[in-house]
């Protein structure tokens, strides 16, 4: 008898049991629609149907204000009914985000988002949806600038980060940031992404620069009208991107910024057709006063 009420006691505590446990699936449903797939974000290919709409796959970089920590961001907007998103430090650290507990909600009628962790938070603005506006990025208690681009199903956004300093003056040093936000396809015949920004910081504050202009390589690449890219022909890492002209830190800067992944490999300046052992630049103050020379190495 002390057995047979045994197992229905058994039967009657599995019953509970799984009924608390669909309970909790119904009441951790919003939960769940937050943090599904977040270690696999950065893979996620942008829903086709979503192209022209504020949901989707955001992409980008991020920097420090104060170090030269720097990395890239993916950002799920309800791509795959999900919100979430991954920052990928180049110094093998990631952080993983969900939407705000708060906001779940009234996550289909929002603009503005707030994506936090236990480690950090930032706040993805879409209310123009041609311009996404990432700002407030904490991570570890320290501050980062950013920029992200809706990523197309059609030509997905990419990006490549790197640092820069004075040759003999590393104070004057930061990050410089690439990306191509995939609305400039195979502009070569070379099957790369044009480049359509680039985001550089240095001493607590940010410069962007949305103008890139196209460089003789006819020597080297059979091209005198060279649109600068990332990936070049097709191969990650591959980035053409030489003769530029920045203006940050009350200075305008020239700069080349090329690295072939493939052939002889390493660094190489296009127009003259030679390797080099770095990127570099060249930076004069507004009022002409101070000149400085420097490398750029990318990551």
């Amino acid at each position: 008898m002390k057995t047979y009420n045994y197992v229905i006691g058994c039967m009657l505590l599995a019953l509970i049991s799984i009924s608390c446990s669909k309970e909790s699936e119904v009441t951790d449903e919003g939960a769940l629609l937050v943090f599904t797939n977040i270690s696999t974000l950065k893979d996620q290919v942008p829903n086709s149907l979503l192209n022209e709409s504020m949901e989707g796959i955001y992409h980008g970089v991020v920097a420090s204000g104060s170090t030269q920590s720097r990395g890239k961001i993916w950002v799920n907007v309800a791509n795959n009914s999900n919100y979430n998103a991954l920052i990928e430090l180049v110094d093998g650290n990631s952080f993983e985000f969900s939407l705000d507990p708060s906001s779940v909600a009234e996550a289909v009628t929002m603009t503005v988002f707030k994506f936090s962790s236990s480690e950090g938070y930032f706040m993805l603005d879409l209310s123009n949806t041609g311009e996404p506006e990432i700002a407030n990025i904490v991570l570890l208690n320290e501050s980062f600038f950013g920029r992200v681009v809706k990523s197309m199903s059609n030509n997905m956004a990419s990006s490549a980060t790197a640092t820069f300093s004075e040759i003999g003056n590393p104070s004057f040093s930061g990050t410089w940031n690439l990306i191509a936000d995939g609305s400039i396809t195979n502009p070569n015949g070379n099957n790369g992404d044009g480049i359509t920004s680039v985001l550089i910081t240095i001493n607590g504050d940010f410069f962007e620069d949305f103008i890139f202009d196209s460089f003789n390589a006819m020597g080297c690449l059979g091209n005198s009208d060279y649109i600068p890219t990332l990936t070049s022909y097709g191969v990650p890492g591959y980035t053409i991107c030489d003769y530029q002209t920045t203006i940050f830190a009350d200075g305008t800067a020239k700069w080349n910024l090329s690295y072939d992944q493939v052939g002889p490999g390493g660094y190489m300046n296009y127009l003259l057709c030679e390797s080099t052992t770095s990127g570099t630049f060249t930076w004069t103050s507004s009022d002409n006063t101070i000149y400085k020379v420097g490398e750029i190495l990318l990551d």
